[in-house]
């Protein structure tokens, strides 16, 4: 069993007050929290220690940029106290998107919400610091014929379906090879688990930034969920399409393309939406 000093850390900080352990949603810390803040110390899996350093670095500056997200108060990778990087943050009391059970109006609203904090992240982070080399490096799977053939090779695929994605993943590539956009600072990672927001469904922050870099401004829509991407551009307004750039709608499909047909593969409850797909597509 592992036991964190939890006590000595909090005070080394100056903190007082009972604390618990939660539950955490990764797998890449151990949660700790009082009434105001959060412990979160990195675990031992190969990615906690690169994005506990990550994160110390992007999330003060979206922070200071106005974007939703928690107030770091102290990172510290000394481990004079644990011998794993720790960090210490303001409280968001909310819910995980995820887990709010929100209808499809509520989910509509968060997501739009999400998309103007996106377009402020874009925006208005102009510059991050990173001396040490800390962030991310976002891209994109230039290369689906490995997850193609891992779906075609699964028997969860008609004959049919097969065909037709390969006609569209023919399709899209050349689009998504010439695309040209605007290098954007990425949170890089925002699914339903890296949301929080009220019962009422007002967005209160997005939180773990471990996976942030600079990139292509549509890497950041590649987890909202398909049926709430409109949602999310719409909160990403007009303003925002000339940061988005060429063959948006090539690359909104091409960027959950590799984790959809992973997804089918291993299960055959999961489907490949390929006639969505053409369809907005074509709709360009």
């Amino acid at each position: 069993m592992i036991t964190d000093p939890v006590d000595e850390i909090l005070r080394r900080h100056g903190v007082s007050g009972p604390w618990e352990p939660l539950s955490a949603t990764g797998i890449a810390n151990r949660i700790y929290a009082t009434r105001d803040l959060v412990l979160r110390v990195a675990t031992d899996h190969p990615e906690a220690l690169p994005d506990a350093r990550t994160e110390s670095v992007a999330a003060p500056v979206a922070y200071r940029v106005g974007v939703l997200s928690p107030r770091l108060i102290a990172f510290d990778d000394s481990r004079t106290l644990v011998d794993r990087p720790y960090s210490l943050w303001e409280r968001v009391h909310g819910e995980t998107l995820g887990l709010a059970g929100f209808d499809d109006r509520a989910q509509q609203e968060v997501w739009r919400q999400v998309g103007q904090e996106i377009f402020k992240l874009h925006s208005q982070v102009t510059a991050c610091p990173d001396p040490d080399g800390y962030l991310d490096e976002p891209g994109r799977e230039m290369d689906l014929e490995p997850a193609l053939r891992h779906w075609a090779d699964s028997g969860h695929a008609a004959p049919a379906d097969i065909r037709q994605m390969e006609r569209l993943i023919a399709e899209l590539a050349p689009l998504v090879q010439q695309r040209s956009a605007a290098t954007c600072f990425l949170h890089n990672d925002l699914h339903q688990m890296n949301i929080m927001c009220t019962a009422e469904a007002r967005l209160l922050a997005l939180i773990d930034w471990g996976d942030a870099g600079w990139g292509d401004p549509v890497l950041d829509f590649a987890a909202v969920p398909w049926e709430l991407v409109p949602a999310a551009l719409d909160g990403y307004g007009r303003e925002g399409r000339a940061l988005l750039g060429s063959f948006l709608r090539a690359c909104l499909i091409w960027d959950r393309l590799e984790d959809a047909l992973d997804d089918a593969a291993e299960s055959p409850e999961c489907r490949v939406e390929i006639a969505t797909y053409r369809q907005f597509l074509d709709e360009a």
